[in-house]
């Protein structure tokens, strides 16, 4: 039996937009939201978790990203508001939304998601909503101080970077949390990088 490999389909930060990332997490904690933000490693735009699969299933996940993306242009995202899921007053996931380049990332994710059917996966339960996760609370007695800090922080401008590539990548689970390994990057327009 082969092994598996759970994978996902993301955009990844660039290192500016990452570092921001990151300070806004640090301001956040320093207004009142100690909770466990995200790690540097685990921060990117998810368009499409696939789970455990078959390494014949992540050679058709490699072809269907380059289907997907083959004919998108690059484009520029900025990252801009805070909220949260379900809702900003039960915060049990913490994100940044995206003010320019929603529209463009929604069409990455739909394109994946109809190459993935045609090569046979099953299709997303979820819509895809364009938004980066900074971090999960399973502590309800932490929302009171992660609603306060979230107000104060509600309209931060968090920074832009260009969108050139998509990446499938790997999640391997540790005691330490998840390590992700880009397995293959292919960039916008066309090729393999």
């Amino acid at each position: 039996m082969s092994a598996l490999h759970r994978i996902f389909i993301a955009v990844e930060l660039d290192p500016g937009l990452h570092r921001a990332v990151i300070e806004l997490q640090r301001h956040l904690e320093t207004a009142g939201a100690r909770i466990r933000w995200n790690k540097p490693g685990q921060l990117h735009f998810t368009l499409r978790f696939l789970g455990e699969i078959t390494p014949a299933q992540l050679a058709l996940v490699k072809i269907a990203t380059r289907e997907a993306v083959g004919e998108a242009p690059p484009f520029t995202i900025t990252l801009r508001h805070l909220g949260a899921f379900p809702s900003f007053h039960r915060p049990q996931v913490v994100w940044a939304g995206v003010e320019e380049g929603a529209a463009e990332l929604q069409a990455l994710a739909a394109g994946l998601e109809a190459q993935l059917t045609h090569h046979r996966f099953p299709p997303e339960e979820r819509p895809f909503k364009p938004h980066l996760t900074l971090a999960r609370i399973r502590d309800v007695r932490q929302w009171g101080d992660v609603v306060r800090a979230l107000g104060q922080f509600r309209d931060a401008s968090v920074g832009s970077q260009r969108v050139e590539a998509v990446s499938v990548m790997e999640s391997q689970l540790t005691l330490q949390g998840a390590i992700h390994t880009r397995v293959e990057e292919v960039t916008l327009g066309g090729h393999e990088k």
